[in-house]
């Protein structure tokens, strides 16, 4: 019962009640603690993962020479930060302040299940199409059947209705959070689709990759566009 009502502070909850009311500010420090921790990696790999992308040549306002910079200190990927800043504040503002943070999870959660359901289908297509190929390690397929049937039931689950009739992100639809993370991952395969495929079959271009060196010693891919013959 305690659990059920303390809604997002059960790590507050366990704290006070294993260490008793005289350590109330541990109960509150050590989840706080925990959350900045987990807050402050997740923003470093982030912005590393934005600097990649940028490298690899992904197109981006103001140039991916920028956002694959360490500008400007030359040892710290500031602008891939700004990137995972910018979305941080939208995800933060959009939904109504009383489930901002239990949306969040939600919204991180759902497409990573996507992922992982087309990466098992990925392994099975390989073991099908490529048996004799050659890779570093081979997966139990029993294991691969768990992680596929597990990944299926957490895309299918979110859209049954709950016991409440709400979900713990009232006033939205309890089914909000995975159109908002399906909404996200489409755009992005719209996004690749209009920079590769449309400039290939529209205007009969290509794109030519080619390394280029920053001042701070970063390499990035830079495509330029050539007419096909």
């Amino acid at each position: 019962m305690e659990i059920e009502e303390s809604g997002v502070t059960v790590a507050a909850l366990f704290f006070g009640n294993v260490f008793g009311s005289v350590c109330g500010a541990c109960a509150i420090g050590f989840p706080a603690l925990s959350a900045l921790g987990n807050i402050i990696t997740s923003t470093f790999s982030a912005s590393r993962v934005n600097q990649e992308l940028a490298k690899e040549g992904i197109p981006l306002p103001f140039e991916n020479k920028f956002w694959a910079s360490n500008w400007p200190t030359g040892k710290s990927p500031l602008p891939g930060l700004i990137i995972h800043l910018i979305l941080s504040v939208i995800v933060i503002i959009a939904p109504p302040p009383n489930i901002a943070y239990p949306f969040i999870l939600d919204v991180e959660g759902y497409p990573q299940q996507i992922i992982i359901f087309f990466i098992v289908i990925g392994l099975f297509y390989l073991r099908w199409k490529k048996p004799v190929a050659v890779r570093p390690f081979k997966v139990w397929w029993p294991l691969a059947v768990f992680f596929l049937a597990a990944a299926a039931f957490l895309l299918i689950a979110p859209f049954l209705k709950p016991a409440n009739g709400v979900g713990d992100i009232a006033p939205l639809p309890y089914y909000m959070y995975c159109l908002v993370g399906i909404a996200v991952m489409f755009a992005g395969v719209l996004y690749w689709a209009a920079w590769r495929i449309v400039l290939h079959k529209v205007f009969g271009c290509e794109l030519v990759p080619r390394k280029e060196g920053l001042d701070d010693r970063t390499v990035v891919t830079v495509f330029s566009n050539k007419k096909m013959q």
